[in-house]
């Protein structure tokens, strides 16, 4: 007959925040939906296995999206186990690609922008210059209206020089730029340790993004950038201070 006294040598474990009738945890519960898991104790070091960069990260979600059905079998995963795990990482793989279009859309209209913005303002810029030769020009007032006068500037094209500011949005390097009165930034690359620049574009509105991919696939590299005023398409100032950032 049970006499109702508790051994604490019969298996109990007090550390574990249950209560002393309640069931004990398990090793190796799957966990997706965020309930509780036995995680290792604070202090404890850990890897983690879900790469940091952003490339890297999607080949992985995308892997384990395509392999779990095949994979999970053999450690006994049950098929609504599986088809769990896949849902989270076709989910997370779609909303990477999804990113990613929009990123190139944007970077399309933008260019779309850039190539209108150059036709439009050179046609107005003549328009408005044969306005104000018009005899009745300046008592017409149109000038305060339309915003026809330009502001006191000191500008000066021979030391203008413009500055460079690089983060990575993606797998693209995004360059930041100050235009200052220039029309367009000339941007320079190079890998560090080489000589010579390459022109790799020119951009009418801040920022520029530099698509061009690794020079050896998955060897990373640092790339320099430099900068340039531009007006009527030719450089002028002096050259900006030269900038690095690693890409992997």
């Amino acid at each position: 007959m049970d006499s109702g006294i508790l051994k604490l040598d019969q298996g109990w474990r007090l550390d574990q925040g249950l209560r002393l009738d309640s069931l004990a945890v398990t090793p190796g519960q799957i966990n997706l939906a965020g309930r509780t898991t036995n995680n290792p104790r604070k202090g404890n070091k850990t890897m983690d296995y879900i790469p940091k960069s952003r490339s890297s990260r999607y080949l992985w979600w995308k892997n384990l999206r395509d392999k779990i059905e095949t994979e999970g079998p053999k450690v006994g995963l049950t098929a609504a186990e599986i088809a769990e795990i896949k849902a989270y990482a076709a989910a997370q793989c779609t909303s990477m690609e999804a990113a990613d279009e929009a990123d190139r859309a944007a970077q399309g209209a933008k260019k779309s922008e850039t190539a209108a913005t150059a036709t439009n303002a050179k046609a107005i810029r003549l328009a408005v210059r044969n306005l104000k030769t018009r005899s009745n020009y300046a008592a017409s007032g149109i000038e305060g209206v339309l915003g026809l006068k330009g502001t006191e500037s000191t500008f000066d094209p021979l030391t203008f020089k413009t500055s460079l500011t690089l983060s990575i949005v993606g797998d693209q390097i995004r360059v930041d730029f100050i235009k200052g009165e220039c029309d367009s930034i000339a941007i320079y690359c190079r890998l560090r340790g080489t000589i010579g620049w390459t022109r790799i574009g020119i951009d009418s509105d801040s920022p520029y993004f530099d698509t061009k991919p690794l020079a050896s696939a998955s060897v990373p590299e640092v790339r320099e950038y430099m900068g340039r005023g531009m007006i009527d398409d030719e450089e002028i100032g002096i050259e900006s201070d030269i900038v690095a950032i690693a890409i992997a």
